[in-house]
């Protein structure tokens, strides 16, 4: 009996790049490096408001009625990621030291003109009374946020527990492009390696954007002294779930660095070219260039 070999009509498959912004962890340096790597097929994806939150429902839904796009960034989009048939879905989110994060919001509202409310609120406030009153009426600003954005779909109707940090542990270690920014480099060099079967043309030099004068490293010593130390002690114990996330990130980051070959060399080449992208090195500089 001859043995029949069918072949079944079926789509080729997709490949999508999507980026999970967490407000004040370099995602605005993440979208400006996906608008110059997929031109004409980026979008950034905004709810009606503000405080929307899209899901996974919604993705899908844009992803259908637009079949050219390649990269997409959101505030507002919310895990888990979708599953679509033919279409894979690269998922990238940068997690941040929790109190540099904060740090970090604070210098950055202060800068904001206009009537907002935080910001007007950060530019007449001291740091100490900024966050005694963030402390006193707003958790859900200051406490956890990186673990109930991921694992809550950013909803803050309880304390985050445990259970939370293991559902944000395990979308961390499943992402495509995880990062944190305090690694941001190695985080890039990783992902460049990584990514190169289905985005075989990808450079992800930078220039950092919407910077707001926070530090590469988080420094007790300094917070406390800027912040006082009982309001070190208050948002450090409010944080201590997204300390471990934070953790947990900065290590899997450190093993997908680790596994590249020549990693030391080709993080030097991503330096190089950064420099580059900035105007600090002529054009036909590069690493390992005779």
């Amino acid at each position: 009996m001859t043995r029949p070999d069918v072949i079944v009509g079926s789509a080729g498959q997709r490949f999508v790049l999507v980026h999970y912004h967490i407000f004040k962890n370099g995602g605005s340096t993440i979208e400006a490096i996906l608008e110059r790597e997929f031109p004409g097929r980026f979008a950034a994806l905004h709810g009606p408001h503000a405080s929307s939150t899209l899901d996974r429902r919604e993705l899908e839904r844009f992803l259908r009625r637009n079949p050219k796009l390649t990269a997409i960034s959101s505030h507002h989009l919310r895990y888990p990621k979708p599953a679509i048939r033919n279409t894979v879905i690269f998922d990238c989110c940068f997690l941040r030291h929790p109190l540099e994060r904060l740090d970090s919001l604070y210098r950055y509202l202060r800068g904001v003109p206009g009537d907002d409310y935080l910001a007007s609120r950060a530019r007449g406030m001291t740091p100490r009374e900024f966050f005694r009153e963030l402390i006193d009426e707003a958790p859900h600003l200051i406490s956890n946020v990186q673990v109930t954005q991921i694992a809550c779909a950013g909803a803050f109707a309880r304390p985050a527990h445990h259970g939370d940090l293991e559902r944000a542990a395990a979308i961390l270690g499943d992402m495509a492009v995880p990062g944190v920014v305090e690694r941001f480099e190695q985080s890039l060099a990783a992902a460049e390696y990584f990514l190169q079967p289905a985005f075989p043309d990808i450079s992800l030099e930078f220039v950092p954007q919407n910077v707001s004068g926070g530090h590469a490293t988080c420094s007790e010593e300094r917070l406390t002294r800027f912040w006082g130390a009982e309001i070190y002690d208050d948002l450090y114990r409010l944080n201590r779930l997204d300390l471990e996330l934070f953790a947990l990130a900065d290590e899997e980051i450190r093993r997908r660095f680790a596994l590249i070959p020549q990693a030391e060399r080709r993080l030097l080449d991503l330096r190089s070219r950064c420099a580059r992208l900035r105007g600090e090195l002529p054009p036909a500089f590069a690493v390992g260039a005779p």
